[in-house]
């Protein structure tokens, strides 16, 4: 055999086998679930959690657990001087070491500008009244923007949100970019639902899904937990992808799937597309779980940048909420002359967890090794977004209107 043939096998040998034992290292990380520790559900209505309706912003739906075992049970809305009853649908849900019985209930078209009183009511329990209102006819919306949580039960995560939920109590609702949880276990979602207090039954709450909403598997499952709370996920809908487009005030609130297989996105991105050309809102607000401008280098994230990214700047998009990477960053088109230009990509997280990053040389403001979030204010005319770190000190402030980018800590 001739030298030259011997070493290019003995390469193609030796890249195969450094492949396998890459591959053997991270098979477990890629395709092994934790064991979840065994459970059983009390008879008591718990994680009670409100979002929005499929009517847009003036409708609402609600979901809860109780036992696990399907009971009739009702919510009751308290309008004016009168008390609507909606039965609710359940369904049980049996996870790797248990099983639940999940609950929804739908209101359409609720009148603007009023405040409601609700409770829920099973068979076994019946909780105390809560109250929400519906936005007024003007168009200024405000909302917070929290990027992963994934809390080990550090104690962390109750405390700055409780520290959030007293400084903005004012909010129309909060976005979550995915990661709420550390992973798709009974726990973390307890966990999950203590830490964000009475606010998830009196504000909307929208949330993105994220890689540890999933559980690890081929093809990539979202886990049914995450559906079962917020209903607009569900795998019945948008041929099994996460998927939401509600118009909110003057803005197109659009939440994509990132963590799907790559083959799924080619119908998220034509779900986009038609999203962002038929929206009659002024500002399109995109949220992904993973940052279509990485900063852990130019090749993470390549295929939902290749997949989305033409899109948001094609269609018009404004403003881009993203996760994943545990850091902060917001970056921006930029023109000839240096102007900066939508869409505005934010990359943002509220977890303990910290990550090295090596960041991409053309953003606009950075910041690591904290938590973060983003109050979101917009109306007709402008976009404003607001960024802090724990100590709810500003760090970033940008400015959108229809012309222009404003870069406010650097004009």
């Amino acid at each position: 055999m001739k030298k030259g043939r011997v070493i290019k096998i003995s390469i193609i040998v030796t890249i195969v086998l450094v492949l396998a034992i890459w591959i053997k290292s991270r098979w477990k990380v890629w395709f092994r679930d934790l064991p979840e520790p065994e459970y059983v559900v009390e008879n008591k209505i718990s994680r009670l959690l409100m979002t929005y309706g499929e009517d847009g912003e003036l409708s609402r739906t609600f979901t809860w657990m109780c036992g696990d075992t399907l009971q009739p049970a009702i919510l009751e809305l308290v309008v004016l001087t009168d008390t609507l009853h909606f039965e609710a649908e359940g369904e049980i849900y049996a996870s790797r070491s248990g099983k639940a019985a999940y609950y929804r209930a739908d209101i359409a078209s609720l009148p603007q500008g009023m405040s409601y009183s609700y409770r829920v009511l099973s068979q076994t329990d019946t909780i105390d009244w809560y109250s929400f209102t519906t936005p007024y006819e003007n168009d200024q919306r405000k909302f917070i923007y929290l990027g992963d949580v994934q809390d080990d039960y550090t104690g962390v995560t109750p405390k700055i949100f409780s520290e959030i939920f007293e400084l903005y109590p004012d909010v129309d609702f909060y976005l979550f970019g995915g990661d709420i949880i550390e992973r798709p276990m009974f726990g973390y979602w307890d966990y999950w639902f203590a830490s964000m207090q009475e606010v998830s039954k009196t504000k909307p709450i929208l949330a993105a899904a994220g890689n540890h909403e999933y559980l690890k598997s081929f093809p990539r499952h979202l886990e049914d937990r995450f559906g079962l709370v917020f209903p607009y996920a569900s795998a019945q809908n948008n041929r099994g992808n996460a998927l939401l487009s509600i118009k909110i005030g003057e803005g197109q609130i659009l939440l994509l799937d990132s963590n799907k297989d790559f083959w799924k996105y080619f119908y998220q991105r034509r779900w986009l597309k038609n999203e962002l050309k038929n929206s009659k809102a002024q500002w399109q607000i995109v949220t992904l779980h993973h940052p279509i401008y990485s900063t852990k280098g130019a090749f993470n994230q390549l295929l939902q940048r290749a997949f989305f990214n033409p899109v948001i700047k094609s269609c018009g998009a404004d403003l881009v909420l993203q996760g994943h990477e545990h850091t902060f960053m917001r970056t921006s088109r930029i023109d000839e002359d240096s102007t900066l230009q939508t869409p505005v990509y934010i990359t943002s997280h509220c977890s303990p967890k910290s990550y090295k990053v090596s960041y991409p040389s053309d953003y606009s403001k950075i910041d690591n090794g904290d938590k973060y979030y983003q109050v979101i204010t917009y109306t007709s005319d402008k976009i404003v977004i607001e960024s802090y770190n724990s100590s709810h000190t500003q760090i970033d402030m940008v400015e959108v209107n229809p012309k222009q980018v404003l870069d406010i800590n650097n004009k």
